[in-house]
């Protein structure tokens, strides 16, 4: 499910990217520590945490999910297939689902949280101001640094990065 919100540009988020790594102490070049990061989010944005529930508990294609909690945070939900195969075997995928809530929660805390307005032209929403396409966009400017990963290959950026060939794929495709 989408949400429409505020707009943000590409070059906005690309920023963004910068701020989110120095939140958490990480350096703006390099890979990003999806999991380490995972472990200080509630120390980064107050009343923020996140559970690992059983794979029943969510629908056949939500791998994770970001939900308001009751202390006025959020709360990231991970499916346990996921949480283990991003811990264990550092599954890039897996690290990109973990890291695209992470990016929910920084964007709902800077003020980019979803405006309840479900009746869309076309049931459609402009991908600037979309919930979804901003915290996916953010994702990808975090674990993949734009200007740092300009002529990598898709098994340089795979390797490197800790990505899936679908996420490395689609970083080449922004180069063309």
């Amino acid at each position: 499910m989408d949400y429409k919100t505020r707009p943000l540009s590409r070059r906005t988020i690309r920023r963004l990217s910068k701020y989110l790594r120095k939140a958490f102490g990480v350096s703006v070049e390099g890979p990003f520590p999806v999991m380490e990061c995972l472990d200080k989010l509630k120390d980064v944005f107050k009343n923020c945490n996140y559970d690992v529930l059983e794979d029943n508990e969510f629908e056949k294609n939500v791998m994770a999910r970001c939900v308001p909690n009751d202390f006025g945070g959020y709360t990231i939900e991970i499916r346990e297939s996921v949480y283990e195969g991003a811990y264990k075997k550092r599954i890039g995928a897996y690290l990109g689902f973990i890291c695209h809530e992470i990016c929910h929660v920084f964007l709902f805390r800077i003020g980019y949280t979803p405006v309840f307005e479900r009746s869309f032209k076309d049931n459609t929403i402009n991908r600037s101001r979309s919930v979804e396409w901003q915290a996916k966009a953010l994702c990808g400017e975090t674990m993949v640094p734009f200007e740092e990963s300009k002529g990598m290959g898709v098994e340089r950026l795979m390797s490197y990065y800790r990505v899936s060939k679908g996420f490395a794929d689609f970083r080449l495709k922004m180069d063309e």
